[in-house]
């Protein structure tokens, strides 16, 4: 069973481990960033202690700790505009997940979280924000939408994305299972597209059959 909690002091050392874990395995597969990660492992881990933001943490039976992200009030100024800032958001920031738990995709999880957290109170979206291209395609995986794309003085292109907030039922399934359901196939999409026409084509035929038979009926009165 997971579970998603406040992060606390006592949790760094577990945190320092995770984000280890997860610099290593960028670092094997060449990942951008896995050097920054590597480098500020204490200070990614220590925001359990810190006030100025929100981190969460995601655990399993209580006790394990697979993954955590931080919601923060304050929008980047470099990927969003003093209108946008001003609007109620959630921005996701640092969001790590244990390397081999990947099958259950806990980092759409912990995404689909936050929205529905945002929408119980009252929050009108999540907003993030990354550098790496990969990165985001996989935001738009987890259905963010790319608000824009800026390129600072240093010449880098972030990319700014959103998703709507709203309340997620299936929340409680999935973190109770402790796996995220997986999204339909487009073979199985296909599929479930053709029954629905042949049903519709069945429904019409029907249709017409009874209208037949009630001009026959009416034509013998």
């Amino acid at each position: 069973m997971l579970a998603m909690r406040p992060a606390t002091p006592a949790d760094q050392q577990a945190l320092e481990a995770l984000i280890q874990v997860r610099s290593e395995w960028m670092k094997a597969k060449q990942l951008p960033n896995w050097s920054s990660w590597g480098r500020h492992v204490q200070e990614l881990a220590s925001y359990c202690a810190r006030r100025d933001g929100e981190m969460w943490v995601l655990v399993e039976d209580h006790r394990r700790i697979v993954g955590c992200t931080t919601i923060l009030r304050t929008a980047a100024p470099w990927a969003w505009t003093a209108q946008e800032a001003d609007q109620p958001a959630f921005y996701l920031n640092g969001t790590v997940t244990d390397p081999a738990e990947r099958h259950r995709k806990l980092g759409t999880l912990i995404a689909c979280w936050a929205v529905d957290r945002a929408a119980r109170e009252g929050v009108i979206c999540v907003r993030r924000d990354c550098t790496s291209p990969a990165l985001a395609r996989y935001y738009e995986k987890q259905q963010f939408s790319v608000v824009r794309r800026t390129s600072p003085h240093d010449g880098q292109t972030t990319y700014a994305f959103e998703r709507k907030a709203q309340e997620i039922p299936e929340l409680a399934e999935w973190l109770s299972s402790g796996i995220f359901p997986p999204a339909p196939s487009r073979t199985f999409r296909a599929a479930a597209g053709e029954v629905a026409t042949n049903l519709g084509g069945a429904r019409d035929r029907l249709a017409n059959s009874l209208l037949k038979c009630t001009e026959a009926v009416a034509l013998h009165f």
